[in-house]
């Protein structure tokens, strides 16, 4: 790592980053090239695992069925205020990002592949209740979907997030206020 003062290596740290996270950038290799898709996922620290799920056919599952387990990747990002300098070169961001790497794998039989997407219901409806928010996941609906198991052999963070910085802005604010 070129800027090793950035580096995390507190694995709560880490965790608790990557359980508020809602979506990251899986990596995956296609017969020798790169694909990268982004995916909304769940954290299972009780297994060091991170769920993932998608259609029942394409691209990731053909990848990942050639593996059986096939490597791979999940970038996790968050972006803060830009952090402007005399020079353009010397500008810099606030960020956090954590990269999980392992083995991934399809997630088999009805009842395993619920229990993930009720933890993936969990994490991002909240709010919601199974049976009176909305319907519960029903049979075919599982049936239809891919459910990935990204065994976490590794990871790694990285941040930059200073106390206080003179003349930090936000990206998205002053990018309408110049559109608009």
């Amino acid at each position: 790592m070129r800027l090793a003062g950035r580096a995390v290596d507190d694995d709560e740290w880490i965790e608790a980053f990557v359980d508020r996270q809602p979506m990251g950038a899986l990596g995956l290799v296609d017969e020798g090239s790169p694909y990268v898709v982004n995916q909304l996922f769940v954290y299972d620290d009780a297994v060091g695992a991170i769920y993932l799920h998608g259609a029942a056919t394409g691209r990731t599952r053909r990848i990942v069925e050639a593996g059986d387990p096939a490597e791979a990747s999940l970038a996790i990002s968050e972006m803060g205020q830009l952090l402007p300098a005399e020079m353009p070169v010397d500008f810099d961001v606030e960020y956090a990002s954590v990269v999980a790497f392992g083995d991934i794998h399809l997630v088999e039989g009805a009842e395993r592949k619920r229990a993930a997407l009720e933890s993936l219901m969990e994490k991002f409806a909240p709010q919601l209740t199974a049976g009176a928010d909305y319907e519960p996941i029903a049979d075919a609906s599982i049936d239809r979907t891919s459910v990935y198991r990204l065994d976490v052999e590794g990871w790694s963070g990285k941040r930059n997030e200073p106390d206080s910085f003179p003349g930090a802005y936000d990206y998205d604010a002053v990018r309408d206020e110049h559109e608009g």
